[in-house]
């Protein structure tokens, strides 16, 4: 309970406030399951941990935190000099995809696990 009164008394973001300036629909106070008095103000840490809890039955991050979470990353790719995309910005994949146009995750996934298996 302290942490969740530190994050309040600092004024850190709750977890509504982000929801709402990403432009998704917040969880309910319901679906956070903080009790009285905490309606509106759910820390966010608390509040990516339900969302994933409640909107992906906890098996993965929900909109919001793998948001917050591919961002990170993205930034921190775009820190290094010597990444695809600062070297070459119009870089796109050359791999094969399951859908023309489109190179995700799953298909880094499947090519890997095809080269691995040579």
């Amino acid at each position: 309970m302290r942490d969740l009164q530190r994050g309040h008394a600092l004024a850190l973001p709750t977890g509504e406030a982000v929801a709402a300036a990403l432009g998704e629909e917040p969880l309910t106070a319901n679906a956070v399951g903080l009790g009285a008095g905490w309606e509106g103000r759910t820390p966010l840490w608390f509040y990516l941990l339900r969302e994933a809890d409640v909107r992906a039955a906890g098996d993965a991050l929900g909109r919001i935190g793998g948001r917050i979470v591919a961002e990170v990353l993205v930034g921190i790719v775009d820190e290094d000099p010597s990444s695809y995309r600062a070297v070459d910005p119009s870089w796109l994949p050359t791999l094969p995809a399951a859908q023309d146009g489109s190179f995700g995750l799953a298909d880094l996934l499947v090519f890997s696990s095809a080269s691995a298996a040579v």
